[in-house]
C-alpha cells in the first residue's frame, strides 16, 4: 500500500474521532512513513511495517476519552441537523427505549461488579489458605516443643502444603486479575466504538 492510500484509509476509518485525534494520528504516522523513508526503505515497505490499519484505529480508540467521542458525535449531529420526524420519534419512543437503556446498562454495570466480586472473593480466599498455613506452621511448632510429636507434624506438613498451594493459587489468581482487567478494558473500548459508528470501521 503507497503512503497516500494508507493516510486515506486511516483518516475514513477515523472519521468518527474528533478531528484532534484523527490529525494527530496522521501526523505521527506520516512522520514515521517519512523517517523509515530516510532509512532506505521502499514507501510500500515502510507502510507495511507499521501494522494492520485495524490495530491502530483500535489503539486511537482506547486513548481517546469517552466524552470526547461523544461531544464529537454530538457536534456532528448538531451540523448535519436532526429532521423532524427523527426528533417525534425519539420523544414518542422515549417510554420504550429509555428505560431499555437503562436495563442494559444496570445489566452491564451489574455484570462489572459480579466479576470484580468473584476476583476479590477468590483473592480473600488464597489469603484465609496462606494465614490458615501460617497458623498451622505456627501451632505445628508448638506441638513439636511441648513434645506433641504426632500432632506436631501433622500441623506443621499441613500448614507447609497450604503455603505450597498458595503459591499456585497465587500465579493463578494473577492471571485471572490481568485476565479480568483485560476484559473490562476491551468491553470499555467497545462501548467507545459504539459512539464512533460505522464510519470509523
Amino acid at each position: 500500500m503507497s503512503r497516500d492510500a494508507f493516510i486515506g484509509e486511516l483518516r475514513h476509518r477515523m472519521a468518527g474521532l474528533p478531528q484532534e485525534a484523527v490529525d494527530r494520528t496522521v501526523e505521527y504516522y506520516s512522520e514515521l512513513i517519512a523517517d523509515s523513508m530516510e532509512d532506505g526503505l521502499g514507501e510500500e515497505e515502510a507502510v507495511s511495517r507499521l501494522g494492520s490499519l485495524d490495530e491502530i484505529v483500535s489503539n486511537v480508540v482506547k486513548e481517546t476519552p469517552l466524552t470526547q467521542i461523544v461531544q464529537n458525535r454530538v457536534q456532528e449531529s448538531k451540523k448535519k441537523g436532526v429532521s423532524g420526524w427523527v426528533i417525534a420519534l425519539l420523544i414518542l419512543g422515549a417510554p420504550l427505549w429509555l428505560p431499555l437503556l437503562i436495563a442494559v446498562l444496570a445489566v452491564l454495570f451489574a455484570l462489572f461488579v459480579a466479576l470484580w466480586a468473584v476476583v476479590i472473593a477468590l483473592w480473600a480466599a488464597v489469603g484465609a489458605i496462606i494465614l490458615a498455613g501460617v497458623v498451622a506452621i505456627v501451632t505445628g511448632v508448638i506441638e513439636l516443643i511441648r513434645v506433641h510429636l504426632p500432632q506436631g507434624l501433622v500441623l506443621l506438613g499441613g500448614g507447609l502444603v497450604c503455603l505450597g498451594l498458595c503459591a499456585l493459587l497465587f500465579l493463578l489468581m494473577k492471571l485471572i486479575t490481568v485476565g479480568a482487567a483485560k476484559l473490562c478494558k476491551w468491553l470499555w473500548t467497545g462501548v467507545k466504538s459504539l459512539f464512533v459508528g460505522k464510519k470509523g470501521k
